[in-house]
């Protein structure tokens, strides 16, 4: 049987696994997501594929138990920031 090896980041960008409190960990990724779709964001709102494949891999490395909370702090972050959620 193999086990898989957690990793704690992607693409240089910490996936905050070693932080032991949840609400902050939540937190901390939704801010990274926001801070790689800002950096790929025109000055129309809208983000580049690069930025948007970035943000899928990261999110992807999320442990599947706790993306939601992570989906939905990160939409709180960028409607915050002026963004507008599409569907």
């Amino acid at each position: 049987m193999s086990q898989e090896k957690q990793v704690n980041e992607y693409k240089g960008f910490s996936l905050f696994n070693d932080v032991e409190d949840g609400v902050l960990r939540t937190y901390n990724r939704a801010r990274i997501l926001a801070n790689i779709a800002e950096d790929y964001t025109n000055k129309y709102k809208r983000i580049s594929a690069g930025g948007a494949g970035l943000i899928i891999g990261y999110f992807s490395k999320v442990p599947d138990n706790e993306r939601k909370e992570v989906k939905e702090k990160f939409a709180d972050i960028m409607k915050g920031n002026g963004y507008a959620l599409v569907a």
